[in-house]
């Protein structure tokens, strides 16, 4: 048993104490916000003293479950406070305290007065509700790397890890080079999203980083239009993620007005689930499980380029209750091609979330003009367009995959947390804790 509360105002992730429990084979760790037990077997696994990565004796699917505890220490010298583990082989390893208070809400069992760890389901956002965050061009481009990796990191958040929002607005952009703009390279979205995100979408027959501009009146544009909605202006795009036909989404998109005016439409995917919870339960499991064939043929392309895809609408992330991914775009699906007995089931619970995303409560309307440039997470936001105002009217899109955006927010973050704590303990750490953790050093929350 190890028992040491610091005094003085101290912040509610502080380390408490700690005991061992059920001989040995688990640790409860009580911080002043909340405690957890963790399986003594999982210290033993997850430990990250020698190194994130695992030689062929350490790795825990070579491994026994052996691990026992012997005792502890709190360890408060230095810049950070450890639990020092005493192991039944006679190892000793050194856990941050901060790295467990993050890790315990998703491995640890809570104690009774713990907070839950948050869900989904209380997320997302109506069109009353929304305030699109927007954050200047100088800040993205102007300033040292520090400052403008800073900026980086807040859009990211913003997109990313704040499902209330999801979308940012850029302001303050230069005039456009309408010449590069309209050869699809160089472009305004494509430097912004570069400079944020390290790197674009490479199109497998477009050339480069060129852009997708969908024009009024451009006679390229006239022609794709005969097979891809999103290119007939003349028609409403319903709210949809861009590349549902793609095997790995895309998961972040811009957008940028070059010219002329036109009626967009946003929804939270997330919020739009919600509501089919509340209203109609039963209807949410055939999204997480009756797949659907979506696809699309270019014939504009030589040799034409066919993409298609079998996929349910929602994607879970691994063991959770919370959504990684809504894949939903009403053009370029097929149909259901789930077994018999599930298909009018399934169809239903498609046709209901189509209703909730088309209710004014839940479709925000923005009017995009000329030199606004909207950025949004493509995997919970869904985009559309319902009606061109002014012509001529053209609109630029760019987009980042998932690997990408990953690969970059992980090492802006880390690169902010490893002042707080050895790299080695973040390597392995899940997004979503890299940002709880950030948010935790800063005392805004768990």
């Amino acid at each position: 048993m190890d028992h040491s509360a610091q005094g003085g105002s101290s912040p509610d992730w502080s380390l408490v104490g700690c005991d061992i429990i059920s001989n040995g084979e688990a640790l409860s760790v009580h911080f002043l916000s909340a405690s957890f037990t963790f399986h003594a077997q999982w210290l033993d696994d997850a430990r990250c003293d020698h190194g994130p990565s695992r030689t062929a004796l350490s790795a825990f699917c070579q491994k026994p479950a052996v691990a026992r505890i012997l005792k502890t220490h709190t360890n408060r010298e230095g810049a950070g406070v450890t639990i020092d583990v005493n192991w039944l082989d006679g190892s000793v390893s050194s856990f941050p305290a901060i790295w467990l208070r993050i890790m315990g809400p998703l491995v640890g069992e809570p104690g009774k007065a713990s907070p839950p760890l948050p869900t989904w389901q209380s997320r997302g956002w109506l069109t009353d509700s929304l305030k699109i965050p927007s954050f200047d061009y100088k800040a993205i481009f102007t300033g040292t790397a520090q400052t403008c990796e800073a900026t980086a990191v807040s859009i990211m958040d913003e997109i990313l890890m704040a499902p209330n929002t999801g979308i940012v607005k850029i302001t303050g952009l230069p005039a456009p080079n309408i010449e590069s703009e309209r050869e699809k390279t160089n472009t305004l979205v494509t430097q912004v999203l570069k400079q944020i995100f390290g790197a674009v979408f490479q199109h497998p027959r477009r050339s480069g980083e060129k852009t997708f501009n969908v024009a009024s009146h451009h006679e390229e544009d006239s022609k794709r239009a005969a097979g891809l909605p999103n290119y007939d202006t003349s028609q409403i795009l319903l709210p949809h993620v861009d590349h549902a036909h793609y095997q790995h989404p895309i998961q972040v998109q811009g957008w940028y007005g070059l010219e002329g005016e036109s009626e967009n439409t946003f929804v939270s995917g997330l919020q739009a689930l919600n509501t089919l919870l509340e209203e109609a339960p039963e209807m949410f499991e055939p999204l997480i499980t009756a797949p659907m064939s979506v696809g699309r043929v270019v014939h504009y392309y030589d040799p034409p380029l066919y993409q298609g895809t079998v996929d349910t609408a929602v994607t879970m992330y691994p063991g959770t209750a919370q959504v990684k991914r809504i894949r939903w775009h009403p053009h370029l699906t097929g149909s259901i091609v789930a077994p018999f007995d599930e298909f009018r089931k399934a169809r239903a619970a498609h046709h209901r979330l189509q209703e909730i995303i088309r209710r004014d409560t839940h479709q925000l309307k923005v009017i995009l003009q000329p030199g606004d440039l909207y950025l949004w997470n493509n995997f919970t936001i869904l985009h559309g367009r319902e009606r061109v105002l002014q012509v001529p009217r053209t609109g630029v899109g760019q987009t980042v995959p998932e690997q990408v955006v990953a690969d970059r927010y992980r090492a802006l973050k880390i690169g902010q947390l490893r002042g707080y704590l050895e790299e080695k303990w973040l390597v392995h750490m899940p997004a979503a804790q890299l940002f709880h953790l950030g948010e935790l050093l800063h005392c805004r929350s768990l």
